[in-house]
């Protein structure tokens, strides 16, 4: 069952804790391994940002995620 917006942004919004990932490309043909910030299991991005060298800074990008998710619950009145 597909959710609504509101659900989603509700979802992300109370998350518990944000977490990284890693994910590998082939960048000019040779492995490369980035970091990528996690909410409840899945991965987040904030524009075309997304993808970091270090676990800490993909924690940060999650971490606001989560904040600007909960904002904009916050001024919809849903939270």
């Amino acid at each position: 069952m597909a959710k609504t917006y509101e659900e989603k942004l509700i979802h992300y919004a109370t998350a518990p804790r944000a977490s990284a990932g890693k994910i590998t490309q082939i960048v000019n043909g040779a492995f490369v391994d980035y970091w990528v910030g996690k909410l409840r299991g899945k991965f987040v991005k904030i524009g075309d940002e997304f993808k970091f060298n270090n676990k800490q800074d993909a924690i940060n990008l999650a971490r606001r995620y989560r904040e600007d998710c909960k904002q904009e619950a916050i001024k919809k009145s849903l939270i």
